[in-house]
């Protein structure tokens, strides 16, 4: 890799021994998705000519987790040369293209080594994409040094000092799939200054890290535009797969500092390149003050100058690597620092500016020149990720500007800019409904800005998009749009607002497109959540047509949002019964029996179905009243649903569906109406339920369904409703707070706390029901966990805040209640006692 490169010595290869270190292990088990919808993840690009058959031209499918760039399926450098395809005329290809005097031996000795680096690197970045991450990372230290001394021979030198920029790019695309492949590990790195005689790996991790950061610093100095780009691709995934907040400080800051004057260099390519590595910098977690701080700063009139008067080298092979005359970019620093943070804050961020400015929004008599359309949809995409984790202090005090550029981008002639700017207007909404339905903060922007936000792009260019018939994928997009404008916004729309976006949704439900009816059904079960629509019968009625319709639908993705949609539905009932029992008389028994039958039938389906429908059938159960159980269809259609239910909790591997269906039961149990045994003639629902919860949360390896089992035995509301399973769920119950220490899968710790915090509210709640007879047939049982129970208890008790102890306190106040009863024996106090000596600890 290093030979002939001018000032390294010439060493013979040698074998390479791998590093002693400790690699954290892979998951085995997939990380099970919360719900909701997310943003895909894309493939990272490495660049190359993207061919079959080309070794070194290939797409790491690793998900990145955080920033996806909108422009991954560009290909800036497909004639780079990464792949030998086309590097210019001047590029020798044959020994007779060269003369026969001595500096043409010259050269071709010259070539010769090049051509010798350059299959180098490309065996290993073939090694490298073929061999186990984890092996391959137990040879990082052979080519990423710890620091500047740590000697010439690895990665570094190659793509800083050959000067081939055909090899240059080589070497930097073998970084970025090192790069790639190794976050997992590279999570562990962390800074520290400390002097011991044993030095962690995690610290020399973090050594190589901030060397590749000070490195790739030094490669902006290139003239070579895919080199550049290369190289500022390879600053993106080091900041995806750097931990900064276990880094030393600034260091993101230096990050921000020298991508920044690329927003504004000439070429299309580097300017998308740059956004993409600052939309990196703004998705790293956790968010760190720093980050906010430099976004905020005034930005240098240097900056924007930079690289306008910079040398643009399009050849790949006959430029040098640096430009000695480069200045990194850099903040002003006002005299008075109190102007300075006034004008941060008053002021718009230099990175959203930009953004708009790119998208053709003039925020100053100088902000003329709209972007080339892959400046405009990375544009789009910072702004996306910019209202997930900066709303308030980057978007919402500039929601005027930022709706003209949506406005402006939704009414672009470009397919794929409308497409994107749907997206973003989608991921706007979102956050401004999370803003406006946090009661803890104050609202420091009126109100009226985000309904005028709304009620621009509901004028004419949010509208539009439903009425491409050729496009169905915009159409979904707008109904995504409809669907997160959230409840604040809607009850202040203008009441033709609220009916157009209504009778959108509902004619979408019948379109053709299988996007575009989900998309649609999802948008409506969202919108029946808001209060207004909440309490309108008819439109709640035809939001649970358009969902039964769709649940029948032959296409899984269909169904699938028809059933999460079934489940928001139940949902909304359940609350509005709550509120107004009259509001759900007005749903008849016959819509409530059509939607559970429903879920019934949902719950034999796919996976992805069934976890939604069991989620139904549990709140749809709490809406039987014992006028409908009265009713012969009911009684029967209630068994099968509990049927259903334990089934689902007690068998399958996906866990959500089994943790979905214990919670579903939870919910099912509250309703006292479903205790009467006088309406269920064939057999008694309660003994398959308690008999599959106790099992449940007693050993399953799952704690996430341990936890709600053991929530769903605490759900009935008075002892009767336990029958003959009081004492059986005591025990179970007990059983599982001893079980909780013995760990199959050591993924599952995280949740231990929370299970033991769970079974303690649990026998909280059955110690509420405590009669004098009780306490004689649980002494034994008592007897038998009481140390476990006492330790646990007294540190749940610790830890809980008030709000949350609500049980454990009416369980000591039902212990002193019945202290005082009469006919309460010798032996019946003692075991009282010890009672009250676990749930009041301090006794």
């Amino acid at each position: 890799m290093l030979l002939g490169i001018k000032n390294v010595d010439y060493i013979i290869p040698q074998k390479l021994m791998p590093s002693a270190l400790s690699i954290p292990e892979i998951p085995s088990l997939t990380r099970e998705k919360k719900g909701g919808k997310l943003t895909k993840q894309k493939k990272h690009r490495v660049s190359g000519t993207q061919k079959k058959g080309k070794p070194n031209a290939c797409e790491h499918d690793t998900t990145s987790g955080g920033y996806v760039p909108a422009t991954t399926l560009l290909d800036y450098n497909s004639d780079s040369g990464v792949g030998g395809v086309n590097g210019g005329n001047r590029i020798k290809t044959s020994d007779s293209d060269f003369s026969d005097s001595e500096s043409g031996k010259a050269a071709k000795i010259h070539h010769i080594k090049t051509k010798v680096r350059r299959a180098s690197l490309n065996l290993l970045f073939t090694v490298a994409k073929n061999i186990e991450k984890s092996t391959m990372f137990t040879y990082w230290s052979s080519f990423i040094p710890e620091d500047s001394m740590s000697g010439q021979h690895n990665l570094v030198t190659c793509f800083l000092r050959d000067p081939s920029a055909r090899n240059r790019m080589t070497a930097l695309n073998v970084l970025l799939l090192l790069l790639t492949t190794s976050k997992l590990y590279l999570a562990q790195a962390e800074s520290s200054d400390k002097s011991t005689s044993f030095t962690p790996y995690s610290v020399v991790l973090g050594r190589m890290i901030t060397e590749l950061h000070r490195s790739l610093s030094l490669t902006l100095h290139e003239m070579s535009i895919p080199v550049l780009t290369q190289a500022l691709k390879c600053y993106a995934a080091l900041v995806q797969a750097t931990p900064y907040h276990r880094m030393s400080s600034k260091l993101m800051t230096k990050v921000i500092r020298n991508v920044k004057p690329f927003l504004y260099h000439k070429d299309a390519s580097v300017q998308v390149t740059a956004l993409i590595a600052l939309g990196c910098v703004l998705s790293s977690e956790p968010v760190l003050p720093e980050t906010t701080e430099a976004m905020l700063k005034s930005e240098s009139s240097k900056c924007k100058q930079k690289n306008d008067d910079s040398l643009v080298v399009d050849d790949v092979d006959d430029c040098a690597s640096f430009n000695d005359s480069f200045e990194y970019a850099d903040f002003e620093e006002p005299d008075n620092a109190e102007e300075d943070e006034s004008h941060g804050n008053l002021g718009i961020p230099w990175l959203l500016k930009r953004c708009l400015t790119n998208l053709g929004v003039e925020i100053e008599e100088t902000d003329s020149s709209k972007g080339a359309a892959p400046v405009k949809l990375e544009s789009l995409q910072i702004l996306s990720v910019m209202s997930t984790k900066y709303f308030e202090k980057f978007i919402l005090p500039h929601l005027s500007l930022i709706v003209k550029a949506l406005d402006g981008a939704l009414m672009d002639s470009y397919i794929d800019l409308k497409l994107h700017a749907g997206r973003t207007v989608d991921f706007i909404g979102q956050a401004m409904s999370k803003y406006l339905s946090n009661e803890d903060k104050v609202i420091e922007v009126p109100v009226t800005q985000c309904v005028h936000f709304w009620k621009t792009l509901l004028n004419k260019s949010l509208v539009d998009l439903f009425q491409y018939e050729e496009n169905p994928v915009l159409r979904a997009v707008a109904c995504d749009c409809l669907g997160s404008i959230g409840p604040h916004i809607f009850e202040q729309l203008p009441r033709d607002k609220q009916i157009l976006c209504v009778t959108l949704l509902f004619s979408c439900t019948r379109d053709g497109e299988n996007s575009v009816k989900g998309a649609a059904v999802r948008a409506l079960a969202i919108c029946v959540t808001y209060p207004s629509l909440r309490e309108d019968t008819g439109f709640v009625l035809d939001t649970a047509e358009a969902i039964y319709r769709t649940l029948k639908d032959e296409h899984l993705s269909v169904r699938e949002k028809a059933s999460w949609s079934l489940g928001n539905l139940s949902g909304a009932l359940v609350l509005s019964s709550k509120e107004s029992k009259e509001a759900i008389e007005e749903i008849s028994s016959e819509m409530i029996l059509k939607l559970l039958k429903a879920c019934i039938s949902g719950a034999s389906d796919n996976d992805k179905v069934k976890m939604n429908c069991v989620r139904g059938i549990g709140n749809l159960l709490q809406l039987v009243t014992e006028e409908m159980l009265k009713n012969d269809p009911f009684p029967d259609t209630v068994e099968k649903a509990f049927g259903v239910l334990v089934k689902c909790c007690t068998t399958g591997s996906n866990m959500k569906v089994r943790w979905n269906s214990c919670y579903a039961l939870k919910n099912a149990m509250q309703n006292m109406h479903l205790y009467k045994k006088s309406y269920f003639t064939n057999k008694n629902w309660q003994v398959p339920v308690f008999n599959a919860l106790n099992e449940l949360v007693v050993s399953f390896k799952n704690f996430k369904v341990r936890i709600n089992a053991a929530l769903a035995l605490s759900s009935p509301k008075c002892r009767e409703h336990y029958d003959n399973f009081y004492y059986s769920v005591w025990t179970a119950l007990l059983k599982a707070m001893e079980n909780s220490g013995n760990i199959e899968d050591f993924n599952e710790y995280k949740h231990r706390d929370n299970l033991v915090e769970q079974i303690c509210l649990s026998l909280g709640h059955l110690t509420t029901f405590l009669q004098v007879e009780d306490l004689l047939q649980l002494q034994s049982t008592l007897q038998l966990y009481e140390d476990s129970l006492k330790t646990h208890m007294s540190k749940v008790t610790e830890r809980l805040v008030p709000e949350k102890s609500t049980q454990l306190s009416e369980a000591v106040y039902a212990l002193n209640q019945l202290e005082k009863r009469k006919e309460l024996d010798e032996n019946g106090r003692q075991v009282l006692e010890r009672f009250k000596i676990v749930f009041q600890p301090d006794i």
